[in-house]
């Protein structure tokens, strides 16, 4: 059965030929055969002329070979930086190095006075508002300070208008002395009469109060 199902496996180095299994190639876990076990292959001995002329062309291809790769390597220290070209593109390097600094470096100035300038505005700008709410601010403050002075004064005129504890009884004596009449009276033609004992006719037509 081992054998059968041997026969019925196909690798790359087998095939199947009528359910006989035929080597393509001799695997390499097989030991050599015994019909071949002592067979020694002779060397080919190749006439004279012919070996000559096979070493001439190999050491012509070796010789070019040699050439070739020094002509590269010269070509590369050339184009080292030890070299004329190594030379001449590390100064090039140099001159665009310094082309490039001295454009940056106008490139700079030109920021920095571009930002100057915004900052100048920026100044500007802010001064203009710290005076405009100190003016505000001072403004209010005027405002403020001009009503407690208002206030002031009316208190000071009330004060005036007073009466001192020790002036009560005097204050008394001269209401009572000096009575007020606070009623007033209005006629249909806007005439003011006042008091409560005014009479029409005491008072001229020309000094009448009007509204």
């Amino acid at each position: 059965m081992e054998f059968l199902k041997l026969l019925s496996t196909r690798t790359p180095s087998t095939t199947i030929v009528r359910n006989v299994l035929v080597w393509k190639r001799k695997p390499m876990h097989l030991p050599t055969a015994k019909s071949k076990l002592f067979r020694i292959t002779q060397r080919i001995r190749r006439p004279d002329d012919e070996r000559a002329e096979t070493k001439r062309i190999i050491d012509n291809y070796n010789t070019q070979m040699k050439s070739i790769r020094l002509h590269f390597y010269k070509e590369l220290l050339k184009k080292a930086d030890t070299g004329e070209e190594g030379i001449l593109q590390a100064k090039k390097d140099e001159e665009e190095h310094l082309r490039l600094l001295e454009e940056n470096r106008i490139e700079n100035e030109k920021a920095a006075q571009r930002r100057e300038a915004r900052l100048e505005a920026a100044r500007q700008a802010l001064q203009e508002k710290v005076i405009k709410t100190l003016s505000t601010k001072e403004a209010e403050e005027k405002q403020i300070i001009e009503k407690l002075e208002a206030i002031v004064r009316e208190k000071k005129e009330m004060v005036a208008t007073m009466i001192a504890r020790e002036n009560v009884e005097q204050a008394i004596e001269e209401a009572l002395a000096n009575p007020i009449d606070f009623d007033f009276a209005i006629d249909q033609n806007g005439y003011v009469y006042r008091g409560k004992e005014t009479r029409l006719s005491e008072i001229p037509e020309d000094k009448r109060e009007r509204l």
